[in-house]
């Protein structure tokens, strides 16, 4: 666009214009309205055009270098939001900045960049939302109301939206009531879609209804209405190393399942999480799909046990947090064509080994709960030193026998045609309670956390800018995660 029709359009900004919040009252995130103290006041070049001052509404002002500006324009990048040329990595720090003004209200940020010869040069536009959401990360505090989130390495690494709610979750017992959320109303609403990807993060579980019927019960079809779901809503469910399907399916009464423990619906399955013997446990949510039948199940809540063990048992808590547990087996039940091996007996058998060695309860690095490893059916043979074996067994029990107490669970209804989601980094479950002469066919499959996380980011994005129009997906993507959270939030 030529410098004179951008210019026709931009107007000095005279004065500050007073930042509002919403009479509604407060939430976990920033008011959408918050986006006013975002506008600019000022703006000048400064250093020969090198460095560029900007000052907002709110009193805040940033130093920025010139060349971050011109390079971080989404012009720079095309329909596929790649860089259209690694070229101009070495031509943007031959650009200054010759004229700065704010434009649109101050909701814009104009630059006019010159580059040896006027050929070179360029006027460009700035979203003053955006370039306040970066500012204290890439840019100098010019005032004690201003101030730098970013240390000299930078930021901390990839963070998620989500980590606000992460940091905040309220740990729940048997009070709980399940959120729940309709299958069909879902698929075709992108902000309902948002909250229940939320609901993963807090309370970390939820019940949809309303998925569909199978076409049939079978190990290749009867898990297909929830596999639709799922890449609808978030996108392909993990693919297991050797199963056909990404799914897998389980009968009350097929002889297919009854190779391992897990399967066989006459053994007590003590509440667990699954993945427990695949190292990191790839599984972060997992989709259980009631296929056929309607039965009664209970969910437990990690972080409320771990909070209890840490205010009650502190010194258990501290080995559960520091001593590494072994999970492993030995996996038979496929064969190599894909097939429950039981259900193709001439088939050659698959069999892989599993091992995962980790603390039952994972801390992250401000001490806060990220994971929960529990499944006493497939805890392995660890090596406890010999000076704390009976001291963390002694724990470990404990821990055991509290997830199965009354007070840490919700136990809820589980009908024909619904999905039981949870966070399996955070709750555990037990055995469904199967009613006399139902027959049941009960499917799985998990995605993993950065599927999650980022299905999160980009439903968030779109939701922003269908509120602001400025703040397209041109300038919503390739942002960090630190500094898109002030922007959809």
């Amino acid at each position: 666009m030529a410098l004179s029709s951008i210019a026709s359009k931009c107007s000095l900004v005279r004065g500050v214009v007073a930042s509002q919040r919403l009479a509604q009252g407060t939430s976990l995130f920033p008011a959408i309205g918050a986006t006013r103290t975002m506008k600019i006041a000022s703006a000048r070049a400064v250093n020969d055009g090198k460095q560029v001052d900007i000052e907002f509404v709110d009193n805040t002002a940033y130093r920025f270098h010139t060349a971050w500006i011109k390079d971080a324009h989404p012009n720079l990048t095309g329909s596929d939001y790649y860089r259209k040329s690694a070229k101009t990595l070495f031509e943007v720090d031959r650009f200054t900045a010759e004229r700065v003004e704010p434009c649109e209200d101050g909701s814009k940020l104009q630059v006019h960049f010159k580059n040896c010869s006027v050929e070179n040069d360029v006027t460009e536009q700035y979203v003053s939302s955006w370039l306040k959401a970066f500012a204290p990360y890439v840019g100098r505090p010019l005032n004690e109301a201003s101030k730098a989130s970013a240390k000299p390495t930078g930021l901390p690494g990839t963070g998620s939206l989500l980590d606000d709610l992460y940091k905040n979750r309220k740990p729940w017992g048997s009070e709980l009531k399940m959120p729940t959320f309709d299958g069909e109303a879902m698929i075709k609403d992108e902000d309902m879609q948002i909250e229940f990807l939320e609901r993963m993060m807090d309370p970390g579980c939820a019940l949809i209804t309303n998925i569909g019927k199978p076409p049939g019960f079978g190990h290749t079809e009867a898990g297909i209405p929830m596999e639709e779901f799922v890449g609808k809503i978030i996108g392909r469910l993990n693919q297991h190393p050797v199963r056909a399907t990404r799914f897998g399916v389980i009968h009350t009464q097929a002889k297919g399942e009854l190779a391992g423990a897990d399967y066989d619906h006459a053994n007590p399955l003590s509440m667990h999480t699954d993945h427990s013997v695949y190292h990191g446990t790839p599984g972060y949510l997992q989709f259980m799909y009631q296929a056929q039948g309607s039965v009664f199940s209970k969910v437990c809540d990690g972080l409320a046990v771990a909070n209890y063990m840490k205010e009650h048992h502190p010194e258990d808590y501290e080995l559960l947090t520091t001593v590494q547990l072994t999970h492993s087996s030995r996996n038979c039940i496929y064969a190599k064509n894909g097939a429950y091996r039981r259900d193709a007996s001439d088939a050659d058998g698959a069999s892989f080994e599993l091992v995962h060695t980790h603390p039952v309860l994972t801390l992250d690095k401000d001490g806060l709960l990220e994971k929960v490893v529990q499944s006493e059916t497939k805890r392995g043979i660890s090596a406890l030193p010999f000076d704390v074996y009976d001291r963390y067994m002694e724990a470990y029990k404990k821990w055991t026998n509290l997830v199965e107490q009354d007070q840490f669970k919700c136990k809820f209804d589980w009908p024909e045609h619904s999905v039981i989601v949870m966070n399996n980094w955070r709750v555990l479950h037990g055995r469904a309670t199967v009613p006399p002469n139902t027959q049941r066919v009960m499917v799985f499959g998990y995605v993993m956390k950065t599927i999650y996380e980022n299905r999160h980011r980009l439903l968030k994005q779109r939701q922003a800018e269908r509120k602001n129009p400025d703040i397209n997906d041109k300038w919503l993507t390739r942002l960090p995660n630190q500094v898109l959270t002030s922007l959809v939030h």
